[in-house]
């Protein structure tokens, strides 16, 4: 199985040994009551970062309000951590909503200005009614955590230039701690942007995962052309040293 990233650069022997640590999982003599608490065996430092990364930013959230808003959903990693972190940190706090969105069938029609080797219209597709799979899958998580009678995530599926305005009418009641732009493509960013920038408040924050990437810059593109008014303060988690993560507090 090819495990190599469709987001970024490894060497072949950095693949090499990825994909090694994937066959040794698949052949693992765990017991099956045990896998699941034996994950980090099979974690490597670049995932595990990402999630200290995150971990590190949902702390600078908490004591304030707002939801959590996540434009690029794909497998749920992040839904799935989101909702591990809160339940750690404020496990009570039924009002901290998490939303996914995402086409779920890749990339939608991509302009010519955003094509570059690693966007093509389909890609980062997910299996086929993925979204069912994820969606009875978190619901399992929330059994786990305090107040489980009480859904606290939603997905919404679908281009957000079709899903955002009608959400956002029907929930006006959300505004936003965090926000995590994932989307890669400028027209779509840019969109996201314009709609939810007044769902925002002083101290709301804004992750973008592909700073200054030369093969994913839309995202920066956009937000430079629709907050290009106000001084951003992009930030990085120093100690974690993240490649192209970063993010900004609304000021």
């Amino acid at each position: 199985m090819d495990r190599s990233s469709e987001r970024g650069i490894s060497t072949k022997e950095y693949l090499k040994a990825e994909n090694e640590i994937y066959n040794l999982y698949k052949s693992s003599a765990i017991n099956e009551n045990e896998i699941l608490e034996n994950l980090n065996l099979f974690t490597t430092v670049q995932h595990k970062k990402r999630e200290i990364f995150f971990y590190e930013i949902y702390k600078k959230i908490i004591g304030m309000p707002g939801s959590i808003i996540q434009f690029g959903v794909r497998w749920g990693r992040e839904l799935a951590l989101f909702e591990m972190l809160r339940t750690i940190f404020e496990p009570f706090n039924h009002s901290r909503s998490i939303y996914g969105f995402d086409t779920f069938t890749g990339y939608p029609k991509i302009k010519k200005k955003d094509q570059t080797k690693l966007i093509k219209t389909g890609g980062l597709a997910v299996s086929k009614n993925y979204e069912k799979y994820l969606n009875k899958l978190l619901k399992v998580r929330e059994q786990l955590n305090p107040l489980p009678q009480t859904q606290k995530f939603n997905l919404i599926k679908g281009s957000v230039e079709n899903t955002l305005e009608p959400f956002l009418e029907k929930n006006k009641h959300q505004y936003f701690a965090m926000v995590h732009l994932d989307l890669n493509i400028s027209s779509s960013t840019k969109f996201v942007i314009q709609k939810i920038k007044n769902r925002l408040f002083k101290g709301s924050i804004v992750i973008v995962d592909e700073t200054c990437h030369p093969e994913f810059s839309g995202e920066m593109s956009a937000i430079i052309e629709e907050l290009g008014d106000i001084k951003l303060r992009f930030k990085r988690i120093p100690h974690i040293n993240s490649t192209w993560q970063s993010y900004f507090e609304v000021e």
